[in-house]
């Protein structure tokens, strides 16, 4: 069992960028939860879950987003992309049922190749091996709806990995990993903070709580883990971080705001969070 785990959430640039600050302002506040046991992600968290890996700082991960010079995609998630992936996950009360839909919506996905996902999330990553530190990235099989956590034992290449945790329905089709078709951990849950179970002490960053539809809450998540004698914390963005995100969370010119955002507020979640993670 690892004994401390970093959960890092998905949702967009907008929440690689406040998870940036956040991470920055508590080292700057003396918690650095960079040096976690376990890195997990889901998407975006996924991304920077190989960043913090693979050796890099929160502070300078954060100054080149608040100083908007951070690389990231410029991605089109149209209104009828929104449109086909809300109607996918509100269309069943059951989540299984739900991540179903959601996977056969990705599958639908015909006129995107899986190597422009590649081509895509390969430059934004700063190795192609998997590193030496334990990471866990998170997918969710297109055609059962189960997810997994994808780690250096598990065989594949890390941009494989990472497309797949971030390979977002319609946007992107399902990532061809085994015989399986893997589509974004966040049609489960838009952290999977439940997969962490096997670690003492965990912290969970969730730039979205809760994904639509059926999907669990990051705060019963948290509560399971708690319930299992695990001493966790959660931290989701406050007002003025939400304001900062804007409406489209895969707007670049939002990413500054809100890796400040982030910065801002983790002062008032220091003593907190150090009591969990040193405690």
């Amino acid at each position: 069992m690892a004994d401390t785990a970093l959960v890092l959430g998905g949702g967009g640039l907008t929440a690689f960028a406040w998870q940036v600050g956040m991470l920055a302002g508590l080292a700057e506040a003396g918690v650095d939860l960079g040096g976690a046991d376990l890195l997990a992600g889901t998407s975006a968290g996924a991304l920077l879950a190989v960043e913090l890996a693979a050796g890099a700082a929160p502070d300078d991960l954060y100054t080149a987003c608040a100083d908007g010079i951070r690389a990231m995609p410029e991605l089109n998630f149209t209104l009828g992309m929104t449109v086909k992936y809300l109607w996918a996950a509100l269309g069943s009360r059951d989540p299984a049922t739900a991540r179903r839909r959601l996977g056969k919506l990705g599958l639908a996905v015909r006129d995107v190749p899986e190597t422009e996902v590649f081509d895509t999330i390969g430059p934004l990553l700063p190795v192609h091996a998997w590193p030496d530190r334990p990471l866990r990235l998170f997918a969710v099989d297109a055609l059962t709806g189960e997810p997994t956590g994808f780690s250096a034992d598990s065989g594949i290449d890390l941009v494989r990995a990472v497309s797949a945790s971030g390979a977002l329905p319609p946007l992107f089709p399902p990532i061809t990993i085994g015989q399986g078709r893997w589509v974004d951990g966040g049609v489960r849950s838009t952290t999977n903070a439940d997969l962490v179970n096997d670690c003492r002490r965990v912290v969970v960053l969730a730039p979205i709580p809760k994904s639509p539809g059926a999907s669990p809450s990051v705060d019963e998540q948290v509560d399971s883990l708690v319930a299992d004698g695990i001493r966790a914390a959660l931290l989701v963005p406050d007002h003025a971080s939400r304001r900062a995100f804007g409406r489209n969370p895969l707007d670049p010119s939002r990413i500054p705001g809100a890796a400040r955002a982030g910065h801002q507020q983790a002062a008032a979640h220091a003593e907190h969070i150090h009591a969990v993670w040193h405690g």
